[in-house]
């Protein structure tokens, strides 16, 4: 039952942040619209190279008894990425009683590494990561033309909800099916097989939920674009259908034997039948990038090795 436990963690998370541009629903049949499709093309093209002003995310997940919200400003800038935010969390337990956790954040990353800076209770900590930066430089930074016609490639289909001189809106329909036949291939790869035998497992019993979840659900998100100046000027998405459809297939696994953990069972439950998982982002004006600076005490954070890890300075 282990594996399933890691499972959920890891689900929760990686659902949290792999949704900033995507909107979730249930799959179904549609012929592609090639006129939308080549004004879709246009538009990513136009903008690839202008969205590099402050945005303001908003994600929120919500099932019965707690509900988490992501807030964060965040700015990219050639290889850079930075983000100010604060996760929180609401919960209500069986007697009614509610509980709040709130933890604000700064990440700030280039070329070389990737610091996240949290607070726990008065104090700030830091936590550095070369690896996170190297995938991070490699996410934000501007596609390659292949790169975007890879991109391009996983477009299904496009409605245009509007278009005049001034805006543009798009809803963007993303192929559930080739992102989950990349999960697959990730999941064989021989870098998992070099990974000692235990952890490849659980790897590949989590890459198979999402599989499942991602074949059994198309994608979708909404873009408005500036047609003055081609920035993006909002986005939002609705990954409610994905979340349940990957719940589902948790659920539906017959190799997990469930009888001990009724707890678990009804996570899982609530996540397939009532979860909920939406998101907006509003592109800002650039005079907000003065909020992202790191506050004095944030600089003065303490270095850690992980979320459970003692100062690095009391180490001898």
């Amino acid at each position: 039952m282990n594996k399933i436990f890691d499972a959920v963690k890891i689900f929760v998370t990686g659902i949290f942040l792999c949704g900033i541009f995507l909107i979730g629903g249930k799959a179904s049949a549609a012929e592609v619209d090639t006129e939308a499709m080549e004004i879709f093309r246009e538009t990513v093209m136009q903008t690839v190279k202008r969205d590099n002003r402050v945005f303001h995310q908003d994600i929120f997940f919500v099932v019965p008894k707690f509900t988490g919200e992501l807030e964060f400003l965040g700015s990219t800038e050639n290889d850079s990425l930075k983000l100010k935010g604060n996760f929180e969390i609401w919960m209500v337990d069986e007697k009614g009683n509610d509980d709040h956790l709130e933890n604000p954040f700064y990440l700030v990353q280039d070329s070389k590494n990737m610091v996240l800076y949290f607070q726990d209770g008065k104090k700030w900590k830091k936590m550095t990561s070369p690896i996170a930066a190297a995938d991070a430089v490699d996410m934000f930074a501007t596609p390659t033309p292949q790169e975007l016609e890879t991109m391009i490639s996983f477009v299904k289909n496009v409605t245009i909800l509007q278009d005049n001189d001034n805006q543009r809106t798009l809803l963007v329909k993303i192929d559930g099916a080739k992102i989950a036949d990349l999960i697959k291939l990730a999941s064989e790869s021989e870098m998992v097989e070099q990974i000692e035998k235990e952890n490849a497992a659980t790897i590949k019993l989590i890459a198979g939920y999402f599989e499942n979840g991602f074949r059994n659900s198309d994608i979708w998100y909404t873009w408005t674009v500036d047609k003055i100046n081609w920035q993006t000027t909002t986005a939002s998405f609705n990954l409610s259908g994905l979340v349940q459809s990957i719940a589902t297939a948790v659920l539906n696994d017959k190799s997990q034997d469930f009888t001990n953990a009724d707890a678990l069972r009804e996570i899982l439950e609530t996540l397939a039948f009532y979860s909920e998982f939406k998101g907006y982002t509003t592109f800002l004006n650039p005079a907000a990038k003065a909020k992202l600076e790191l506050p004095k005490n944030v600089q003065k954070a303490k270095e850690i090795e992980d979320f459970n890890d003692e100062d690095k300075t009391k180490k001898k």
